[in-house]
């Protein structure tokens, strides 16, 4: 998640503007919008353990123009998309906005493409929402690297109602091998308090040469097997959401679509779920989910393997001023496996760091 999605909202409106992140929320006042954070997470599932130190900021150039970064320090594999872990760049991005278009926004730069594409008010953030990652990004998605990656996009809100997002990125992330090569564009249209959000993205193998876990056994001949670095992928994600404020409960789900179009072989993936919102304290969370893992049906029968799903219940609340913790109950493959979860997250925020007039 972005490094504005500091403290979990207690109602759905809140939760908006955390989601739209310091990229898209408000308008570029200077005084309001530099700031520098940072983060420090613990995050255990099963006998999986991670942790990251996260720190970073934005600093406002002039009304139409600011620059961010963040910098990651983790370990474990809850907190990287690829195997990169220890000390890592995730941000360092330029944003600007015509002085008579603020609708209009430009970023170029090292982009985290997840604080873009497919945000959700209810399953996104590991660290205050669900603890699997099938509630996070759209699998469909995160596996034709909608992740941290070099770029330029564009973001488009004319109306509060509809909201059109265009990128171009390289699928790997060093500036080595640099290559514009990938393509995603999101719409999204708000229905009062629903909102629906369709992705589609094009790619290629950045190298890690990921997928659904069936894949990998599909055989293309002279001893290879699944993926290989350069395969063109694409994916298509659905994204929706609703919040009911008589009960402070909102409604997510998911679907997603995701194709190797050099093995011409596809999987899916799809979730839903809900949220409780203050429900014993203050901005205090309750939610449940199921969801599956992307996967191709035909070829997981042929393979005998359980079926890649999984359930969660979690319960995430503010300790003290700035420290959350939760907990999460799951159960996957077919509901055979028993995992429990913890975490802790700790978050300070410096704002107003200058004066209205300085820039």
């Amino acid at each position: 998640m972005a490094p504005g999605d500091i403290h979990s909202p207690s109602s759905w409106e809140q939760n908006q503007l955390s989601q739209q992140t310091a990229h898209e929320d408000d308008r570029l006042t200077p005084a309001e919008r530099s700031e520098v954070f940072t983060q420090a997470a613990f995050l255990q599932q099963g006998d999986e353990t991670s942790a990251r130190l996260r720190t970073g900021g934005t600093y406002v150039l002039s009304p139409s123009v600011f620059a961010g970064a963040t910098v990651d320090l983790s370990t474990g594999e809850a907190f990287s998309d690829t195997d990169e872990t220890g000390l890592s760049l995730n941000e360092l991005y330029l944003t600007a906005s015509p002085a008579n278009l603020s609708q209009l926004r430009f970023s170029v730069g090292l982009l985290d493409l997840t604080s873009y594409l497919d945000r959700n008010s209810f399953a996104k953030d590991s660290l205050t929402q669900f603890f699997n990652p099938v509630f996070q990004t759209n699998p469909a998605l995160s596996t034709v690297n909608v992740a941290s990656r070099p770029g330029a996009l564009v973001n488009y809100t004319p109306v509060d109602e509809l909201s059109l997002t265009a990128a171009t990125y390289s699928s790997r992330k060093g500036l080595g091998d640099f290559s514009l090569d990938s393509f995603a564009g999101e719409v999204g249209l708000r229905f009062g308090n629903a909102i629906l959000r369709g992705t589609y993205v094009t790619s290629r193998d950045g190298g890690q040469e990921d997928g659904f876990e069936e894949i990998f056994s599909i055989d293309r001949g002279n001893g290879q097997f699944g993926p290989l670095p350069g395969d063109r992928e694409e994916s298509f994600g659905l994204n929706g959401e609703v919040f009911i404020p008589d009960i402070n409960l909102g409604l997510f789900g998911r679907y997603g679509w995701y194709t190797n179009t050099d093995l011409g072989v596809s999987g899916q993936t799809y979730s839903l779920g809900v949220n409780a919102l203050d429900v014993f304290l203050p901005n205090d969370r309750l939610g449940l989910g199921y969801g599956r893992q992307l996967s191709n049906d035909d070829l997981r029968q042929n393979l005998d393997n359980p079926v890649p799903d999984v359930w969660e219940l979690f319960y995430d609340a503010e300790v003290i001023d700035h420290l959350r913790a939760g907990f999460s109950v799951q159960q996957r493959n077919a509901w055979t496996e028993t995992y429990l979860g913890f975490r802790v997250r700790y978050d300070l925020r410096w704002t107003n760091l200058i004066q209205e007039g300085e820039s």
